[in-house]
C-alpha cells in the first residue's frame, strides 16, 4: 500500500471518529434530540421496534441529522477499509492468509455501506415502516461485526504466527 494513502487514511479514520464522538456533528448531537440515543449500526442487531423509537424519539429535524451522519460515515467506512488494508500489509506475511483478511476488509466495508444506505432509506420514508427492510439491515449489521471479528482474528493469529516464526528462526 502506497504510504501517502495510508497517511490519508489513517488521518481520516481518527478525524471522522472525533467528529462523530466528540462533536454535536456526531452522536453527541444527535443525544440533543433525544438523550437516550443510541446509533442503530453500533448494535450486534436491531428490531423494527428499535428503529421506530429511535426515529420517532428524534423527530423530523433529528432524522435529518442523522442523515448526516450518515453521510459521514460514509467518510468514515473508506477510511477504517484504508486502516484495516495498512494493519493487513504490515502483519499478514503469507500470500493466502494476507488475501483472506483483505476479503473481510472488503466484506466488512460492503456491509457497513448497504446498512448505512438502508437505514438512510428507512429514515426518509419514516413514519412508513419496512419491517422486512429493517430485518435485512439488521443481518447486514451482523454480519458487518462478523466479518470485523473474522478480521481482528486473523490479525491476532497473524501477530502469534509471526512471533512464533521469529522466535525459531533465531
Amino acid at each position: 500500500m502506497n504510504k501517502i494513502v495510508g497517511y490519508i487514511g489513517i488521518a481520516g479514520f481518527i478525524i471522522c471518529l472525533i467528529i462523530m464522538y466528540a462533536t454535536n456533528l456526531g452522536e453527541r448531537g444527535l443525544r440533543n434530540y433525544d438523550p437516550d440515543f443510541r446509533l442503530l449500526d453500533m448494535r450486534f442487531q436491531y428490531t423494527a421496534a428499535d428503529v421506530g423509537e429511535t426515529f420517532e424519539k428524534l423527530g423530523r429535524d433529528g432524522r435529518a441529522a442523522y442523515r448526516n451522519f450518515w453521510i459521514l460515515d460514509f467518510v468514515f467506512i473508506a477510511c477504517f477499509l484504508i486502516v484495516m488494508f495498512a494493519i493487513t500489509d504490515k502483519i499478514a506475511t503469507n500470500g493466502w492468509a494476507r488475501n483472506i483478511l483483505i476479503f473481510f476488509s472488503i466484506a466488512r466495508a460492503g456491509f457497513d455501506i448497504i446498512e448505512n444506505g438502508m437505514l438512510f432509506y428507512l429514515s426518509i420514508i419514516y413514519p412508513v415502516q419496512n419491517s422486512s427492510l429493517v430485518t435485512l439491515s439488521s443481518w447486514i449489521t451482523t454480519s458487518k461485526y462478523i466479518s470485523l471479528f473474522i478480521w481482528m482474528l486473523g490479525i491476532a493469529v497473524m501477530l502469534l504466527y509471526n512471533v512464533i516464526n521469529r522466535k525459531h528462526s533465531n
